[in-house]
């Protein structure tokens, strides 16, 4: 992207969400999510009896990440159920699914078996059962360690913000950010939140911070939506440099979801430690229902957090569980924009 010329007016928010193109991107997933769990003999063991996720991990040799994200998938698409915790069959999988079965689908989806897709998911299982096994060659493994060179940061900057911007809009209009005066938004890609904010909130002042590389690119969509006056940068590393103080609120988009619990718990005390009495903490992310049995968006997406990163999508009672064990309070979820849900919560 260029930095171009700043516009001369505001930007008006879409007149419509964005799940329809969420809907088509991810339903990429749905079908490895199937005929892996078919390779895997998931309807077979469960054909045998319902189970909760860790017995499946245990009896199909997943890591719990695993699991849980072809449990919820396949949950959401209907063909399991999930009662008090356990999983069993749903109509569509005995009379579909099931080896040996008179009306198996087995002969075309194993076709399927040899998709770019189906072996990247069958790998990120593996991985998640034996970590100590593979090498990590996931792209979040240079971004923790602040090793990426320009082109990576431009490219997945730019992937970020087509995904990120029309929400960045809603949090804006329906997240609570009142008496918020400096807003640190970690890891914070092209800004497109503080941009959003400034844009709404005239008084507000925001910083992304980032890592260096990134911070350039940040600058050129700060410059571009005219709200320099309001948006700076910070280069840093989230994980392994002090953080800037002076903030009443510390702002994460979709961040949390790409870590495993001891690094997100790390995020939430080092935003702890650096907010004020009173202070504020907002996740944003997509959640999954308590269940762990869908929605399907919610679904899918921890299954792509599974391919590609460390972490996972989690439900709300999760994070609640999360912040207040770092001693945050006030734990509260508004649903701002398609699917995503900002998360606050206060700092006694």
């Amino acid at each position: 992207m260029s930095a171009g010329h700043p516009l001369s007016v505001p930007l008006e928010p879409p007149t419509c969400d964005d799940r329809a193109v969420w809907d088509v991107w991810l339903s990429r997933l749905e079908l490895p999510a199937v005929t892996v769990a078919d390779e895997l003999g998931l309807f077979s063991l469960l054909a045998q009896g319902a189970a909760t996720a860790p017995e499946v991990a245990a009896r199909l040799e997943l890591g719990a990440r695993g699991a849980e994200a072809l449990l919820a998938v396949n949950a959401a698409l209907g063909f399991l159920v999930q009662r008090g915790g356990r999983f069993g069959l749903a109509e569509p999988a005995r009379h579909f699914l099931l080896p040996g079965g008179d009306f198996y689908w087995g002969g075309m989806l194993q076709r399927d078996r040899f998709s770019a897709l189906h072996q990247d998911l069958r790998k990120a299982l593996g991985r998640d059962a034996h970590p100590e096994q593979e090498p990590d060659t996931r792209l979040a493994a240079a971004w923790a360690s602040g090793q990426i060179d320009e082109a990576q940061a431009r490219r997945t900057t730019e992937a970020m913000h087509a995904h990120s911007f029309p929400a960045a809009m809603g949090v804006a209009r329906h997240g609570d950010f009142a008496g918020v005066t400096r807003l640190l938004d970690v890891a914070g890609g092209s800004g497109c939140f503080p941009i959003a904010l400034a844009q709404r909130y005239p008084g507000l002042r925001c910083t992304v911070m980032e890592l260096p590389e990134v911070c350039l690119l940040a600058a050129e969509y700060i410059t571009r939506y005219g709200v320099a006056a309001q948006v700076d940068t910070h280069g840093a590393n989230m994980f392994t440099h002090p953080w800037p103080r002076d903030y009443d609120a510390i702002f994460f988009s979709n961040i949390f979801h790409d870590w495993d619990a001891p690094r997100c718990r790390h995020l939430a005390q080092q935003s702890s430690a650096v907010l004020p009495s009173g202070g504020r903490i907002y996740l944003h992310e997509i959640l999954l229902a308590d269940a762990k049995d869908g929605p399907l968006p919610a679904a899918l997406f921890s299954m792509a957090m599974l391919i590609a990163n460390y972490g996972k999508q989690f439900s709300f009672g999760e994070l609640e569980a999360l912040l207040t064990g770092c001693g945050f309070v006030d734990v509260q979820a508004t649903l701002t924009y398609g699917y995503y849900s900002l998360i606050s919560a206060r700092k006694p």
